[in-house]
């Protein structure tokens, strides 16, 4: 894929942060590898595949031993007779997030839940993170973290008010493919301060258009 021509930002007078953003705009021409994976089940039709891309930028795990690179995956079903029917789906591994923070149900009391390990979990199974396309305008959108996993969050949509908030999975996918760069603010468990993973898209709209399982219809 060719790289776009990035203007040349003047050090007199460019801001930090505007030079920031240009470099991270120029980090796709590098390239992304892209992890493919697949399954189904060929007696009923049914199949999947996912499209998994690491984060260009890393953090300090909360006990010092090593570092932690989300991942990004585009997941696609197709079920039904031939597999005719087709869903896809965006899923973020972020190596476990802070209970409470940026969470639609907050570290409230809910006697309903149960046992401490519940409540942490409904502090931050439901969760509203800030996200952008090339360093744009940002926007908080609805996650859920998936009921068998404790750093998985599934992509559901939904914005700070509920009136033309709605981003569906499908269309967040197109313009995941037609931005050069996504980010994703959260707090990681442990940590005081937010991340804020840094995806390249480049080759994953390619690489989707292979897979005769995903389709945005």
């Amino acid at each position: 894929m060719r790289c776009a021509i990035l203007e040349k930002v003047n050090s007199h007078h460019a801001s930090i942060s505007a030079a920031v953003v240009a470099l991270a705009l120029a980090a796709p021409c590098i390239g992304q590898q892209i992890k493919v994976a697949e399954g189904g089940n060929p007696s009923d039709g049914s199949a999947w595949v996912a499209l998994t891309i690491l984060s260009q930028n890393s953090y300090t795990l909360a006990n010092g031993k090593g570092q932690f690179t989300p991942a990004l995956t585009v997941r696609c079903e197709a079920t039904g007779k031939g597999g005719k029917d087709r869903n896809v789906g965006v899923l973020l591994d972020t190596g476990g997030v802070q209970p409470g923070h940026l969470s639609e149900v907050g570290a409230r009391t809910d006697e309903s839940a149960g046992s401490q390990e519940n409540l942490m979990r409904l502090s931050r199974e439901s969760v509203l993170w800030p996200m952008s396309f090339d360093g744009g305008r940002s926007q908080k959108r609805r996650w859920e973290l998936l009921p068998k996993s404790d750093t998985v969050y599934q992509y559901w949509g939904q914005g700070e008010t509920p009136v033309g908030a709605l981003l569906s999975p499908a269309r967040f996918v197109e313009k995941i493919f037609g931005a050069r760069l996504l980010t994703i603010e959260f707090q990681p468990f442990n940590r005081q301060e937010t991340f804020a993973p840094q995806f390249s898209p480049a080759g994953l709209k390619q690489e989707f258009q292979k897979h005769k399982t995903c389709g945005l219809e």
